[in-house]
């Protein structure tokens, strides 16, 4: 039997997995799998493998999700209509700067509550240590709490004293993550190769500095196809168990930072980076909210920004379906645990693969749209949703930082940085928020729409 043989048959049930997502019914898939496998060649396996990735949903499939640029742009409205930079560079400067704080205020709310996923078992933790409803960083875990008090306490301390070293008062600089590592490393991407980069050159510069034990789900799957030689777009589908997940959406903020009031541009920026890791709705998460970024900027109102991004994303997507419901369900109440339980109900299968870009992404719209413009209680109503909620917070800071400023910032959500991030990316070890800050803007200068 040929050494490869057991990772093809596990790439393909991976394979059938996702396809399962887009319309075809897994009875179909499984009788073709057998049937390949009982041929016992690798040959056999990777026609099969070949075969699936190109298949289109099947005739009744009630999306169209196209993955090709130029398709895609065909749908986007004329780069000439939307909202041009208002304000000076010194304000373009100091939105950016904001940008960074609140991205790494966002990831540092959800980060020690990622992985408890649900929302009940979330506020169960956050009652236990006196931070329902968050308004603040999370209370640390007392000292001598058991399991009978707290249930998930077992999972909480899992990750030991580093979980803990993410609570309030016990961190003094934005700790390594994936969320800030991707920002960093698209940021980096503009810095060396300019706006016309290729997907090839933004997969090289991430595995260039950054280690693979340090990337996650779509985004480590995609280093580990692209270390065995595999080119764009099959780094987002062979092997791959997220591909429409939110990998995209957390490496777009600097799309949509270094092109303000440039939505056109964010989102081609976007889509080059996306289609390394995602397909579909994974992609159309980045593009969106790279374009609302961008927007943002523009004008300081991420609510109309949201009309604009929407205007992004094919019509007949889940992503675009998505939107509006979300919508809809926000302009009938103003409760956010309400429209939680509609997200979680809607999408019970995405809500299951905790990174999901469709659920993920709502979350994210409840947040702006419940949170009254307020920085604060959007970032908690984000986090307190749950899900992937260092994702989230990071994302939802990012938009609110663009739209405030630093001044529209509580100081307690960002003097604990004291401006340094730390990090696990090779030559950049500890760095300076103000300085990545400073880089972002030389970059965001240039491309800017006035």
């Amino acid at each position: 039997m040929h050494p490869i043989y057991d990772l093809m048959i596990k790439d393909l049930q991976t394979d059938l997995r996702q396809m399962l997502e887009t319309g075809h019914e897994e009875a179909t898939l499984q009788a073709e799998l057998t049937a390949a496998r009982a041929a016992g060649t690798v040959d056999v396996l990777a026609k099969l493998q070949e075969a699936w990735w190109e298949r289109p949903s099947p005739t009744g499939y009630p999306y169209v999700e196209p993955d090709d640029w130029e398709t895609l742009r065909a749908g986007f409205p004329d780069p000439d209509s939307h909202a041009r930079v208002s304000g000076d560079e010194a304000e373009l400067a100091n939105r950016l700067h904001a940008g960074w704080l609140g991205r790494c205020a966002g990831c540092q709310l959800g980060k020690p509550l990622e992985g408890l996923v649900r929302p009940e078992r979330i506020r169960a933790v956050l009652e236990t240590v006196g931070s329902w409803p968050l308004t603040d960083y999370m209370n640390p875990v007392p000292e001598g709490t058991t399991v009978e008090t707290m249930p998930d306490v077992a999972f909480f301390e899992g990750w030991g004293a580093q979980r803990r070293d993410w609570c309030r008062g016990r961190f003094v600089d934005v700790a390594p993550d994936d969320d800030i590592h991707y920002a960093l490393t698209s940021l980096m991407l503009l810095e060396q190769h300019g706006v016309a980069f290729t997907p090839q050159q933004a997969i090289d510069v991430l595995t260039k500095i950054t280690p693979i034990g340090s990337t996650y789900a779509a985004g480590r799957n995609m280093y580990r196809t692209a270390m065995f030689g595999v080119s764009t777009p099959r780094t987002a589908v062979w092997g791959n168990p997220c591909r429409q997940s939110l990998g995209a959406m957390i490496r777009c903020d600097p799309f949509g930072w270094c092109a303000p009031g440039n939505p056109a541009l964010a989102a081609e920026m976007a889509y080059k980076d996306a289609v390394n890791s995602q397909v579909r709705n994974g992609i159309y998460s980045g593009v969106f909210f790279a374009v609302l970024l961008a927007d943002t900027l523009a004008h300081h109102d991420p609510l109309r920004a949201i009309e604009t991004a929407t205007a992004y994303v094919p019509p007949k997507s889940k992503f675009a379906e998505m939107i509006q419901l979300v919508k809809t369900w926000c302009s009938r109440t103003d409760d956010w645990q309400k429209v939680d339980t509609a997200i979680l109900e809607r999408w019970p299968q995405e809500a299951q693969q905790f990174n999901h870009s469709l659920t993920n992404g709502a979350i994210v719209l409840t947040g702006l749209l419940l949170g009254g413009g307020d920085f604060t209680r959007t970032l908690g109503i984000t986090v307190m949703c749950g899900l992937d909620t260092d994702c989230t917070g990071a994302t939802v800071g990012s938009i609110m930082g663009c739209a405030l400023g630093t001044r529209g910032i509580p100081q307690p959500w960002t003097e604990p940085f004291h401006d340094t991030i730390r990090t696990d990316l090779r030559g950049a070890a500890v760095l300076r928020i103000s300085d990545v800050a400073r880089r972002t803007f030389l970059v965001a200068r240039q491309h800017a729409r006035r």
